[in-house]
């Protein structure tokens, strides 16, 4: 029997833009059966648009089937922006962080394993959003919000800044136009950087 792997999150999980077989997901799934062929099998559950409030309001359908399991729980980029006709973003972060909070308890009290994902770097986003900031200034904190819940719950986190630092990465070849979204490369080294973390000791010792 297989052990589930659910990436759970919007576009950059998706990947819809690109080839299922170019996808991170699917990539971290080759890495895994190079490792043990036929041990883990990743279910990509990944919304265009998604914020963690309608990730909630399909957790039901498209997670809890699969639990226990170990879940990587990836949102902010759409909770965090503001649009222009509005000063308030599609998700506070207060409500950003109970969601948070909710998907932790429900997948640890399915015995499940849940795993943050703190968002890749981003470039100088252009413009101004609907309260007058940058996107950069107002998603910022929803990734550290990430860093700080891993803390306090004790759970795993993936910290792709920080691994693409490591690695020297550079986000002119690592990002699409729009300064956010991915590039046809970058999904090899998502799936890299996932991969090295759940191999990681302290991970295996969670499966």
């Amino acid at each position: 029997m297989s052990f589930n792997i659910i990436c759970f999150g919007d576009s950059i999980t998706g990947g819809e833009e690109f080839p299922e077989e170019c996808r991170w997901t699917t990539l971290l799934q080759e890495l895994l059966d190079n490792v043990e062929p036929g041990l883990f099998q990743v279910h990509n559950r990944g919304i265009s648009g998604n914020t963690t409030a309608q990730g909630l309001d399909r957790f039901a359908g498209d997670v809890l089937p699969l639990l226990p399991g170990l879940v990587l729980v990836q949102f902010g980029f759409n909770d965090a922006n503001v649009p222009s006709w509005s000063v308030e973003p599609r998700v506070s972060l207060a409500e950003y962080e109970r969601n948070l909070v909710e998907f932790h308890r429900v997948i640890t009290a399915e015995q499940g394993t849940c795993v943050f994902i703190v968002n890749h770097s981003i470039g100088a986003v252009t413009g101004k959003q609907g309260n007058g900031k940058s996107f950069n200034e107002n998603f910022m904190p929803y990734n550290d919000s990430v860093r700080k819940l891993a803390r306090e719950l004790n759970t795993p986190s993936v910290d792709l800044p920080l691994l693409m630092r490591r690695r020297g990465i550079n986000l002119d070849d690592f990002l699409s136009l729009d300064l956010i979204h991915l590039s046809l490369e970058a999904n090899d080294h998502y799936a890299h950087m996932i991969f090295e973390v759940l191999k990681s000791d302290a991970m295996q010792s969670g499966y």
